[in-house]
């Protein structure tokens, strides 16, 4: 069944933290074999996105050791049955890492008392995973109302400090069900941890949560990959419109010193990682557009500013390169740029954000399947495969 109650839709939140609190929010099952999906797949030609523009021209091999994969949101094949087995061949041959969040953006609350279960919906997507090859990767967030002192559904709310050992056993708990995931993200765009006295990230706050599901995660497993911190890069290009301009500044614009200082914060103080995850967009947060062909420019100059503080892979969580303000309407050009220049400045991963087209303008990868005759490819899958470590 579905489960409509999966949260809300990416990207509805860009605040400017030079004027207030500073947050980017994204705070918005079952098919056919793949044979047989193939089958139904071959039957049809490409399908455009409307908002998707020209096809990009085709871009050289992606280098070694850089991947793309995709991150479920609320709708990911669970609609009708054709369009479903459509959907999973073509989830079939990208990735192959898909990540799925632990509560919201497609699933349910897992806990919805203390030591009270419910792991229905992520089961779910766990199992569409696993169907279609993918190498399962959990963003550890969000967390129980009664963890967050908020509503189940508040995505801009944290674990309060007392329920950060809650949080770990959660954390713990969701490794034990599903061993076959072997990598986790803890937490998402450090919502909830904003510290309005200091005007700044509580990159302390997020640092003590994390070490703690570190430690834990790490005792029950110490194979396991665990990522942080999953900054939200703000951007700006009128220095004079923020209050924390930064050294890290090009044509593209010029970055938030408050993000910087917690990712760096964090690699400092963090008790471990396997690799650090970070997100961001091609817009700034005062409404300036690079030209499509040149949305990868600030994407590269932050990944080698982080690969100059640190070894570890780097992961791009989320990214955005939308064309114009008010929309969310990207290109495949700008797409394959973003993806190029996290590629050229060192990076490991980047996961797309949403595959499955949602009715928005939003850049998307197959139809929606609970469309009559969705699960069918649009303008930017050959985009996501030419990157595809399959």
């Amino acid at each position: 069944m579905p489960f409509e109650r999966r949260n809300t839709s990416p990207n509805s939140v860009r605040t400017s933290p030079a004027r207030t609190r500073l947050h980017a929010g994204r705070t918005a099952v079952r098919a056919a074999a793949l044979a047989a999906a193939a089958l139904a797949l071959a039957a049809t030609g490409l399908t455009a996105q409307a908002t998707a523009g020209p096809p990009a021209p085709a871009a050289a091999p992606a280098a070694d050791g850089f991947q793309t994969g995709v991150t479920h949101t609320q709708q990911s094949v669970d609609g009708n049955a054709a369009a479903r087995a459509r959907a999973e061949t073509i989830l079939g041959t990208v990735g192959p890492l898909q990540n799925q969040h632990l509560m919201g953006w497609g699933t349910e609350n897992p806990e919805p008392e203390p030591g009270v279960y419910d792991w229905a919906s992520l089961d779910e997507r766990v199992a569409l995973m696993e169907r279609t090859g993918g190498e399962l990767v959990i963003t550890l967030c969000s967390a129980p109302g009664w963890m967050k002192e908020a509503d189940d559904w508040d995505m801009d709310a944290a674990p309060t400090p007392e329920h950060y050992d809650d949080f770990a056993d959660l954390a713990v708990r969701v490794a034990e069900r599903y061993p076959q995931v072997r990598r986790f993200q803890v937490w998402n765009e450090f919502k909830g941890f904003w510290d309005d006295d200091r005007n700044r990230w509580d990159h302390e706050g997020y640092t003590e949560m994390y070490n703690l599901v570190y430690e834990r995660l790490k005792e029950h497993d110490p194979d396991l990959a665990i990522g942080g911190p999953y900054v939200s890069f703000n951007v700006y290009k009128d220095e004079d419109a923020m209050s924390h301009p930064s050294s890290l500044t090009g044509d593209w614009g010029t970055v938030d010193r408050r993000d910087l200082d917690a990712v760096e914060y964090w690699l400092e103080h963090s008790a471990g990682a396997d690799f650090v995850t970070v997100d961001g967009w091609a817009s700034t947060v005062d409404g300036w557009h690079p030209p499509a062909a040149r949305s990868g420019d600030m994407f590269r100059a932050v990944s080698e500013w982080i690969g100059e503080r640190t070894d570890l892979p780097l992961w791009w969580a989320e990214f955005y390169a939308p064309l114009q303000e008010g929309a969310d309407a990207s290109s495949p050009t700008a797409i394959r740029a973003v993806l190029e220049g996290m590629r050229d400045g060192g990076a490991d991963v980047a996961l797309w954000w949403g595959p499955e087209c949602d009715g928005s303008d939003f850049p998307c990868v197959w139809t929606s399947t609970r469309e009559q005759g969705g699960g069918r490819e649009t303008a930017y899958l050959p985009v996501l495969r030419d990157f595809s470590g399959r």
